[in-house]
């Protein structure tokens, strides 16, 4: 598994990279128990043309039902 690193920006204003985890086991129990279930909820309420605050509100509504969820790894 290769390290992904991220540019972040310091508390003094320097950018620097930082190393990340985008395929660990906590980021594949998110994806599976959180982050598809709302997204294809979201995917099914969301058409074009609406505007950002109507897909944001959206996301909230979908997202409500899994608020609180502790991940099982």
């Amino acid at each position: 598994m290769k390290a992904s690193r991220r540019i972040k920006v310091s508390k003094n204003g320097r950018m620097f990279a930082s190393r990340v985890v985008r395929h660990g086991k906590v980021q594949r129990a998110f994806a599976e128990q959180i982050g598809r279930p709302v997204g294809g909820c979201v995917a099914g309420k969301v058409h074009r043309g609406m505007s950002g605050h109507e897909i944001h509100m959206i996301a909230k509504e979908c997202a409500r039902s899994v608020k609180g969820t502790k991940l099982h790894f």
